[in-house]
Formats: structure tokens, C-alpha cells, sequence
């Protein structure tokens, strides 16, 4: 069973950049071969693709992660950030999570990590 993670540190969200963008990588080539056995009439292969397709999405979420958008990798870490519940937001294009939002702020609400955020740390 995958450890549950209650909140991410920016640490502990870095560590999982590489196996973030595999799974993302691997969601979009599953709907990749989905449209293509439409395109086919291949439509009992749909069932193994949508099984394909929960199963990364479980692997995830298990680890409390959330894919937003898998087709531009837009991945949110759950944190607490000031003192409130708040996202790691990271785009898989990007360099390094940088951004971080509240819970009821979304992407709009993007903001730039910066030395006077409290990051509330697993450690």
C-alpha cells in the first residue's frame, strides 16, 4: 500500500517530480492508444485503456497527489502553506515547483514561492 501523505513539503513534492512526469507521460500515451482504437473501430479496446487509465490515476491519488490537467501537467501537492490549507502547484513543463496556490484560490491564485512562506514541513 502506497504511504499516504496528509500534506507535502517542498522537499518531499521535489522528490516526486521524475515519477510525477512518467505517470503523466503514460496517461497521455493511454489516451493516445484510445483514440487510435476509436479511430480503428476498436472499441473493446476502450475497456483496457479506461482500466489502464484508472489505475495510474489511483496510483496517484494514493499518494495524495491531484492531476488537474494531465494534457498540460498541471499536478497540485497538497500542503499547508501560512498556516492554511494550501497546493504545491506545478506545472511538469517547468523546471522545479515554484508555485504555490490556496485551496480556494486555483491556478488563477498562482503565486511565487518565496522565502517568507511557511512551508509546513514533514520532517
Amino acid at each position: 500500500m502506497a504511504q499516504q501523505y496528509p500534506y507535502y513539503d517542498l522537499q518531499t513534492a521535489r522528490s516526486m517530480m521524475g515519477w510525477i512526469r512518467k505517470k503523466i507521460d503514460e496517461l497521455n500515451n493511454v489516451k493516445y492508444m484510445a483514440e487510435n482504437a476509436l479511430m480503428k473501430g476498436e472499441k473493446e479496446a476502450i475497456t483496457l485503456y479506461t482500466m489502464a487509465t484508472k489505475n495510474i490515476i489511483d496510483e496517484i491519488s494514493n499518494r495524495g497527489i491531484l492531476i488537474r490537467d494531465p494534457a498540460i501537467g498541471l499536478v497540485d501537492f497538497p500542503a499547508i502553506i501560512n498556516g492554511k490549507p494550501a497546493f504545491l502547484c506545478w506545472l511538469t513543463s517547468e523546471e522545479d515547483i515554484s508555485f504555490w496556490h490556496y485551496v480556494d484560490e486555483g491556478f488563477a491564485g498562482r503565486r511565487r514561492i518565496t522565502r517568507q512562506d511557511d512551508i509546513l514541513s514533514l520532517l
